[in-house]
């Protein structure tokens, strides 16, 4: 299958280069004979390459209609070899309905166009109904079909002067396709023609709702003649579209700009919504005058107001326009029923869903009723379509399977958003239903935005197999090793890494990395793109597994290939650095991640660039070089290994204070500075320095160890207090002053949130025994550690 791809890509090829039409027509002779040879040495390949695949397979379709389009070409001519090979795609591909289809289509243009014989064309188009009508499940290829085949019918009877016929025909067109181009188009002009109003307007203006370009100026120039004739006086359908138009398209009937083009109809408007003031037609007209002629805000929205009384049913666009100027004059508006079919349905909440995302950030309430509007919508039309597509019921205008897919995708924009901007809880029915839309979009048409989008819902619903399917599809829409391709390529590793299947995203992140490195790639953009895919997968083996010692590995092996510091030195040198430093970190070897940690500061403190990574830098690792070697001493004074351990008691022993000194002198040698760092997961640790206790009434210094233990939210402290006092001898005639030391052991308690404690208590006290033993095991064990250091 592989192969006749190929092969048939090749025939496109080489047919793209045959030259026809004009430029043989009118090439002179010596250059006819030129691309003679050219065109059948073109012809004669591709004719070879044709029947090679055929041979292989004689129904592969994508040959037979090639062999079709060469025989028709400007080397090859035989009809009778078209007519056959598209009798025979209909007798042996039965089962492929759209090839039969097209077989016929192609007989049939073959004798109007070859053989000129449009009513034997109109006879085959006639047997391509009765095999369309034999279709059961597919109705919108049915209706698709039926549309297309009832306006080639209209076309050739229209060629033999059938117009009455013709006429028929088109409006059979238009009730399978109403948004058929050509049948509108055509078949409301001649409908014009023949001064068939009704059936006139009904097809052109569907032409102009749904197409609505410079050509419907062509008609509504025809429709003012008949109007300036009065001929279509009281034709306020047929009147109204024309100055639809004419707004649009003011040049064309000679009017400078739409202001001098609206104020012709001030009168006639004006004078009609006097004699009948219900007239709707008229009021839309009005309205449009208002909004984009007087540009009177006011008045519109008081002319809005009318209409919606007298309509009582949100049935089109316009609604949004109402909606926005309830709410700059700060009118609650009467709910009425949406009853809009899938094309109206679809503009309506897109507009509500464009104007929630221009308000989003800047004003989120607002911003919330416009999604929440279009939210209602499409799941008010989102069944119709359905209905349409699963049974064939309802409106034509849903037979638009790109428009589904559009309607999908911006329902399901809608509904993340509201999620967003109320609870922002992801994890309900509701964003599981949109995330299937997206999915069900896709299928029906495809279409980028609804894997965009469903890869983005699925990723805040954590939803592994729908991450993989939405990010693998969108890898064939980038050309590979492309920035955007290896953007998805991150995010189906990080959907591995969510889900913690480490031997997948181990897999993967190889996978990635071998195919990259192999291509030697020097866009530095895309190096980049790599870097930060193995940094993800670095992190999540640093934070997800705990596995630091692995980081480490696979850090050092990526980075050992000099082509990333080669080509994006900055980026190489922030993400290796990072991904090292707090690995070491982790293992708690301070030496090693306080190297690569002063790398980061010394390299990138102060670029703008790199800034948020330097500040993430653990606060002891940014001290000055004494503090710092402080935090180091504290560091390996936590980890010192005792032998044995003596006991010390916390009461009534004075030589405790020295003990607390010897501390506190051994890990600041002198420095006026506290130090401080987390010496276990559970327990912090800060070492005051002798400073003097503020608001107090007497002179008072407190020098101290606090450890605190995160489970349990308290802070056992070791403290000296240091005072002057009066001692006094010889039956106290003589005194002098000294100053005082003495230990004590206090216990603070931290209520949720609160940074001071504002309840204490003391060792000794017997209220708390269970904190007594732990201050008894801290003090024996710290005492201990610094008699070993210090002998």
């Amino acid at each position: 299958m592989v192969l006749k791809d190929k092969r048939i890509d090749e025939i496109k090829e080489l047919y793209d280069q045959l030259v026809m039409g004009d430029e043989l027509n009118n090439a002179d002779e010596e250059k006819k004979i030129e691309l003679y040879n050219k065109n059948q040495d073109l012809s004669e390949q591709i004719l070879s390459i044709i029947e090679e695949v055929l041979r292989e397979d004689a129904t592969n379709k994508d040959a037979l209609f090639w062999k079709i389009r060469i025989y028709n070409g400007p080397y090859y001519d035989d009809v009778s070899v078209m007519m056959s090979t598209a009798q025979e795609v209909i007798d042996k591909l039965q089962e492929d309905k759209k090839a039969v289809f097209s077989a016929f289509d192609w007989l049939s243009w073959i004798y109007e166009n070859k053989l000129e014989l449009k009513e034997k064309a109109i006879e085959i188009l006639h047997d391509k109904l009765i095999e369309v009508s034999l279709l059961k499940e597919d109705f919108s290829l049915k209706d698709k079909e039926f549309g297309e085949t009832y306006y080639m019918i209209a076309y050739l009877y229209r060629e033999l002067e059938d117009y009455s016929t013709a006429v028929s025909f088109y409006k059979l067109a238009y009730e399978h396709s109403p948004d058929h181009y050509y049948a509108t188009y055509q078949g409301g002009n001649l409908c014009l023609e023949r001064g068939e109003y009704e059936d006139a307007y009904l097809l052109l203006n569907s032409y102009y709702v749904f197409h609505g370009n410079e050509y419907s100026a062509s008609f509504a120039k025809e429709i003012e003649k008949l109007y300036k004739a009065g001929k279509i006086e009281g034709n306020w359908d047929l009147i109204s579209l024309m100055y639809h138009v004419g707004i649009d398209y003011p040049e064309e009937f000679g009017a400078k700009n739409t202001r001098e083009y609206g104020m012709r109809f001030v009168n006639v408007i004006e004078e009609e919504l006097n004699t009948n003031p219900d007239n709707k037609v008229v009021l839309r007209m009005k309205i449009r005058y208002y909004l984009v002629v007087e540009k009177n805000s006011k008045k519109a929205f008081e002319t809005l107001q009318k209409y919606y009384a007298l309509n009582k049913e949100v049935n089109s666009s316009m609604y949004f326009t109402y909606f926005e100027l309830a709410e700059k004059y700060g009118v609650e508006l009467e709910e009425y029923p949406v009853v809009c079919d899938g094309f109206y349905g679809y503009n309506l909440m897109t507009r509500f869903l464009e104007k929630g995302g221009e308000l989003r950030g800047d004003d989120d309430e607002r911003s919330l009723k416009y999604y929440e509007f279009s939210k209602k919508v499409g799941l008010l039309v989102l069944p119709q379509i359905e209905e349409y597509f699963d049974k064939g019921l309802g409106s034509k205008v849903n037979n638009n399977a790109h428009g589904y897919a559009m309607l999908c995708n911006n329902l399901g924009i809608a509904i993340r958003n509201v999620v967003y901007l109320t609870d922002k809880d992801y994890d309900k029915e509701i964003c599981k239903e949109a995330l299937s839309l997206h999915k069900k979009g896709y299928e029906y048409s495809p279409f980028i935005e609804n894997l965009e989008n469903g890869l983005q819902l699925a990723e805040l619903l954590n939803a592994f197999e729908e991450k993989s399917y939405f990010a693998n599809e969108l890898l064939a829409y980038h050309d590979e090793f492309s920035i955007e391709w290896m953007s998805v390529q991150g995010r189906i590793l990080k959907s591995f890494i969510v889900a913690d299947k480490y031997d997948d995203a181990k897999d993967y992140y190889y996978k990635i990395k071998e195919s990259f490195e192999a291509k030697e790639i020097e866009d530095e953009d895309i190096v980049s793109e790599m870097i930060y895919l193995a940094s993800d997968f670095f992190t999540y083996l640093r934070y997800g597994k705990n596995d630091f010692e692995k980081t480490i590995a696979f850090t050092e092996e990526f980075f050992s290939n000099p082509m990333y510091f080669d080509l994006v030195e900055d980026v190489a040198k922030i993400n290796c650095w990072f991904s090292l430093s707090w690995a070491y970190y982790g293992l708690n070897n301070r030496i090693e991640a306080n190297k690569y940690f002063d790398l980061l500061i010394k390299t990138y403190d102060g670029n703008s660039r790199y800034q948020s990574t330097v500040d993430e830098i653990p606060k002891e690792f940014r001290l000055p070089v004494e503090e710092q070697e402080a935090t180091n001493r504290l560091w390996e004074m936590s980890k010192v290994e005792l032998k044995h351990i003596d006991t010390y008691a916390l009461m009534d022993r004075p030589e405790n204070v020295d003990y607390l000194n010897d501390i506190v002198d051994y890990l600041l040698q002198g420095g006026q500075f506290d130090v401080e760092g987390w010496i276990t997961d559970d327990c912090h640790l800060k070492v005051c320095y002798r400073a003097l206790r503020e608001n107090t009434s007497t002179e008072i210094y407190d020098t101290s160890l606090d450890f605190y233990f995160k489970n349990g939210n308290f802070t056992i402290r070791f403290n000296i207090d240091e005072r002057e006092e009066k001692v006094k001898k010889f039956m106290g005639l003589l005194s002098k002053t000294i100053w005082a030391k003495e230990m004590y052991t206090y216990y603070y308690f931290y209520s949720e949130d609160e940074e001071v404690s504002s309840t204490y208590d003391v060792y000794g006290s017997g209220k708390y025994p269970e904190y007594d033993v732990l201050a008894e095991t801290l003090w024996n064990t710290w005492v201990s550690k610094i008699k070993s250091l210090t002998k």
